[in-house]
C-alpha cells in the first residue's frame, strides 16, 4: 500500500500549511489553477495533478509550458482529468480521473445520484481526494478543503472573477453540467458555487470514502480549516515545520496562457 501524500485544494487555508504535521516523505497532489499562488505554497514538486476537463486544452498547454519554465516539477505522466476519456493522441499520457474512481460502484452511484436529481457535482477538489483514496494510499493529510465557507475569500489565488468569467465562455459538457453564466457579485458566484458543490454533500461524500476504505486516514494539515469540523487534525510530528513557503519568480505564470496561432485547429 502507498503510505503519505498531501492533497491541496485551492480553498484559503492551502495557505496555510501546518508542515510539522506532513511526513516528509509525502507525494504530492495538486489542482486546478493551482500555479496562480502568490508562493510555493507545497513546494514546487507535484507528483498529481487534477484539472476539470473544461480546461483540458488550455491548462494542458500552461502545465507542461510551466515544466518547461522550470517553475514547478510535474509529472506529466500523472495528469488526471475529470471526465470520461475517449483515446486523444493529442494528449496520450492524461488519464481519466471520474473513470478511475468510479470503479468503485458506490463512489459512481454517489456522483451520478447527486448530479442527476439535483444538479449537485462533486468539485475537483473532492475527485482529487477520491483519486488518493481509490489509488491506495494509507494517510491523506489534506489542505485548502474549506468548502467554500467564506463568500469574500473562496480561494488561495486573487484570480477568482477572472477565472469564471473565462469558465462562461465554455460549452456544457454532459447533460449534467449546470455551469451558468456568472455575474460580477461575489455573493452571487458564491450563491451558485454553494448550489452546485453544497457543503452538506461534500461532507457526506468524505464520509462515504471513510466507510468504503476504513483503514485509510482522512487528515486536516491546517490549523484553522473549516473541514476540521468534519476530519481530524494531523498531529504533529515535528517540532517545527520543515517548510516554508517560498517566494515564486516575479515573471511567473499566473493566468491562462493564449494558445499558439500555429495550432491546426485554428486553421
Amino acid at each position: 500500500m502507498k503510505t503519505n501524500i498531501l492533497v491541496c485544494g485551492n480553498g484559503p487555508s492551502c495557505e496555510f500549511i501546518d508542515f510539522t504535521r506532513v511526513p516528509k516523505d509525502s507525494k504530492v497532489m495538486r489542482t486546478t489553477m493551482f500555479y496562480s499562488e502568490e508562493k510555493y505554497n507545497a513546494g514546487k514538486r507535484v507528483d498529481y495533478y487534477v484539472d476539470y476537463a473544461k480546461r483540458l486544452v488550455d491548462q494542458y498547454f500552461n502545465i507542461r509550458t510551466i515544466n518547461e519554465k522550470g517553475e514547478y516539477e510535474i509529472d506529466m505522466e500523472n495528469t488526471w482529468w475529470t471526465v470520461l476519456l475517449e483515446s486523444n493522441p493529442h494528449f496520450p499520457t492524461i488519464r481519466s480521473c471520474t473513470e478511475f474512481i468510479q470503479k468503485t460502484p458506490l463512489i459512481a452511484e454517489f456522483r451520478c445520484f447527486y448530479e442527476y436529481y439535483y444538479g449537485q457535482y462533486l468539485p475537483t477538489g473532492m475527485q482529487a481526494l477520491a483519486l488518493a483514496v481509490v489509488m491506495g494510499f494509507e494517510n491523506i493529510f489534506v489542505a485548502g478543503f474549506d468548502l467554500y465557507s467564506d463568500p469574500n475569500n473562496l480561494h488561495a489565488f486573487p484570480e477568482l472573477k477572472d477565472v469564471h468569467e473565462r469558465m462562461n465562455s465554455y460549452n456544457r459538457t454532459s447533460i449534467y453540467d449546470t455551469t451558468t453564466i456568472i455575474s460580477d457579485s461575489t455573493e452571487h458566484i458564491h450563491e451558485q458555487i454553494m448550489k452546485t458543490h453544497p457543503t452538506s454533500m461534500q461532507i457526506k461524500f468524505i464520509n462515504l470514502l471513510s466507510a468504503l476504505f476504513p483503514s485509510t486516514k482522512i487528515l486536516s494539515v491546517c490549523n484553522s480549516s473549516p473541514i476540521n469540523e468534519h476530519i481530524l487534525l494531523a498531529d504533529a510530528i515535528y517540532e517545527t515545520p520543515w517548510y516554508q513557503p517560498l517566494a515564486k519568480p516575479c515573471d511567473r505564470i499566473k493566468d491562462w496562457l493564449p494558445l499558439p496561432e500555429s495550432m491546426p485547429s485554428r486553421e
